[in-house]
């Protein structure tokens, strides 16, 4: 009984570091399901990498402890979902939870959702949602559309990878698939493509099934989150730092330039293996060293110097034992 409470303990005090992949129930915001998993595992850090509708389901990759610092990196990931379009209504959120804007008796046939999807791949002009979580001059769209203001949103360029008809439901609703970059709203999708059919539409229901590389199918619910223990981390429920992260986002170093890093000194880059072939572009220029796999900095090159932009805390992670040993 004693030894129980001691674990207990333990598993209360400890600040954990890793993510969760973290299947959303409907009706639960983003924030909601943050403020819970941190209430449940008592953790100090808990962030969400991709923000999902309340309305939606699926995959909401949950950030513990250290792991909150590396969300960017898998900002850029692909994403899939399935969802369904319902025709002959516009609404105000362009999704099933909006007030109706517009109506009309007109249904699209198969074949000319079919011939209309090509539209909607590749490279597409797409406008957000007017009810989206974007910041306009420092305030939440949707805060300004339930103000009864219309935001001013601008038009941005997102990719469309794969958009397919799953199969007709009825004449009123249709399934769909895509696979999407960054940035894509599917509500905005569906609007577009019922005005393009002429029939108008809306997301009637909406399900992420992957980020990257996390999947629904190996995803937890919220009762499993419940169930962890002191020795969940090691039982593969909560995952490690790096496994979202793609190695075109890391660089590993030695022990004496990670030390470095830590201090928060510039390096210059020559010393730093894999340099030269090494260029980093995206998440603003910005990349991760490691050491043995375990996170060091996110750093950045300016004047052929590595300079540490933000550093882990090695008194944190159980994983920087390595600096203990040497």
């Amino acid at each position: 009984m004693n030894q129980n409470k001691s674990e207990k303990f333990i598993f209360e005090k400890k600040n954990l570091n890793g993510w969760l992949n973290f299947n959303k129930p409907k009706n639960f915001s983003s924030s909601d399901c943050v403020r819970k998993i941190k209430s449940i595992l008592k953790a100090k850090k808990v962030g969400h990498a991709g923000t999902l509708d309340p309305m939606a389901t699926g995959v909401l990759p949950i950030a513990l402890g250290e792991a909150t610092k590396v969300i960017r990196f898998i900002m850029e990931s692909e994403k899939t979902y399935s969802f369904k379009a319902k025709w002959g209504i516009e609404t105000t959120t362009d999704d099933i939870e909006g007030d109706t804007l517009r109506t009309t008796d007109i249904r699209p046939t198969e074949q000319s959702i079919l011939e209309n999807l090509s539209t909607f791949r590749g490279e597409i002009i797409q406008t957000p949602p007017n009810f989206s979580a974007i910041k306009i001059s420092g305030k939440r769209a949707y805060k300004i559309s339930r103000s009864g203001s219309i935001p001013t949103l601008k038009a941005r360029k997102v990719k469309i990878i794969e958009f397919k008809l799953l199969r007709i439901i009825n004449k009123d609703e249709a399934e769909f698939f895509v696979r999407c970059e960054k940035g894509t709203y599917i509500r905005s999708l569906i609007r577009d493509l019922g005005r393009e059919l002429g029939v108008l539409g809306h997301v009637s229901s909406l399900n992420r099934e992957s980020v990257g590389n996390f999947f629904q199918k190996q995803s937890i619910s919220l009762d499993q989150i419940k169930k962890i223990t002191h020795n969940s981390a090691k039982n593969g429920v909560i995952l490690p730092m790096l496994y979202p992260i793609g190695d075109s986002d890391k660089v590993e170093v030695n022990l004496e330039t990670s030390k470095n890093l830590l201090k928060g000194k510039k390096i210059p880059i020559e010393k730093v293996r894999k340099m030269n072939s090494f260029d980093k572009t995206k998440n603003d220029g910005l990349f991760l060293t490691t050491v043995k796999k375990t996170p060091v900095a996110i750093c950045i090159i300016e004047d052929c110097l590595l300079k540490p932009k933000r550093v882990f805390n090695t008194k944190d992670l159980e994983m920087f034992d390595v600096y203990n040993k040497k």
